[in-house]
């Protein structure tokens, strides 16, 4: 049985790079660990802990700064130590009393974790707990602190040409200054990692993937009779459509040809030819985009990465690489397409390098696996 603490924690967290400032006073037991500690954090700032974090911090013995989160093998640098096993006590002391917070790597929101003070516990009080704060989180998925100051400025100003849009994505009640901490609720950090990293994981694949199997009974036939029609080039009578679907297999007539025969003789795994429907409808919908100009920052995205060198082909893999990754997301969620955070995002990534992108992508790719 885990020793019962004697000692609180009191931090303050406060989000950066936002005025007037978002913070929360909280205090948590000394026998916490830093997964304790970021559920605690998510829950007082109304956070859904849908996305990756990690702890920024001195370890005091050392003098060397770690991360504490998540660990990753296949893409993080450095090594991420988890969090469940690294207890607060060893690392926040009154001399090394500050780290930084980071969830979501996509929209990068960072906070000042600040140790303020250590006291006796009140046998009065249920920990952790909410003593005071200010004002409200932004919402979930809204592209950052550069789409947070869009999105405010499209809330507050009737005239603005995302406001209606951004009314039905949070709500009308959505209130940036409102606080009440009699409202926190805050969840069992233990329940919360049980789920995080097995079963709920688990069960979302396995329904995802009996999904993919219905859908690819129904779909594979008319895709293997569009291909034959290609490689004839007997497309004379196709639908606009499909003539869209027999140029875009045309530009990938070596993955087509491999798959989609292995297809027809019944050797084709799922994920190949699953892989190989979702990778048109990705072509299909960027070269869509362009054609209508909705929404109106893919047209700068797309000439932003052509100047930089990106062949046609290459600049709507990357456009289509976001777009995807934000399909699924939604998908798996079971959410409407964050259509906002897809703007916002075109508009910050068009000031990146293409290196850059790819690789904030494949970080992202994780967290959606996971």
């Amino acid at each position: 049985m885990a020793r019962r603490s004697r000692e609180v924690y009191q931090f303050k967290i406060t989000l950066r790079g936002i005025r007037p400032p978002v913070w929360r006073r909280i205090q948590v037991p000394e026998n916490y660990s830093f997964w304790d500690l970021h559920v605690a954090i998510q829950d007082a700032l109304g956070w859904l802990d849908c996305h990756l974090h990690a702890f920024y911090m001195a370890n005091p013995l050392t003098g060397q700064r770690e991360e504490i989160g998540i660990p990753d093998e296949e893409w993080a640098g450095d090594k991420i130590l988890p969090g469940w096993k690294k207890k607060i006590a060893r690392y926040f002391t009154p001399e090394n009393k500050k780290a930084r917070y980071v969830y979501d790597f996509g929209d990068d929101w960072e906070h000042d974790v600040v140790l303020e003070k250590i006291l006796p516990r009140n046998e009065n009080v249920f920990y952790p707990c909410c003593t005071a704060g200010r004002r409200s989180a932004p919402p979930e998925d809204c592209g950052g602190l550069w789409g947070y100051e869009n999105l405010l400025q499209g809330l507050e100003d009737p005239d603005h040409e995302e406001h209606e849009e951004i009314i039905e994505w949070v709500g009308e009640d959505f209130d940036p200054d409102d606080f009440n901490k009699e409202a926190i609720v805050f969840s069992d950090p233990r329940n919360r990692l049980e789920s995080a990293i097995s079963g709920n994981a688990r069960e979302e694949e396995h329904s995802w993937e009996e999904e993919e199997a219905e859908d690819r009974e129904f779909f594979l036939e008319p895709w293997v009779e569009l291909w034959d029609k290609v490689r004839r080039r007997d497309v004379s009578d196709l639908s606009p459509g499909e003539e869209k679907i027999a140029r875009i297999m045309q530009d990938h007539e070596s993955i087509f040809s491999e798959t989609l025969d292995k297809v027809k003789q019944g050797g084709a795994e799922e994920e190949e030819d699953i892989g190989l429907l979702f990778h048109v409808l990705i072509h299909m919908t960027v070269e869509d985009q362009l054609e209508r100009g909705k929404p109106l920052e893919m047209r700068s995205f797309y000439e932003a990465m052509k100047e930089q060198g990106c062949s046609h082909h290459d600049t709507v893999h990357l456009a289509g690489s976001l777009w995807a990754s934000l399909f699924l997301e939604s998908t798996y969620e079971k959410k409407r397409f964050p259509s906002q955070k897809y703007r916002n995002r075109l508009k910050k990534f068009k000031d990146m390098k293409p290196r850059e992108i790819w690789d904030l992508l494949k970080k992202e790719q994780f967290q959606e696996n996971k």
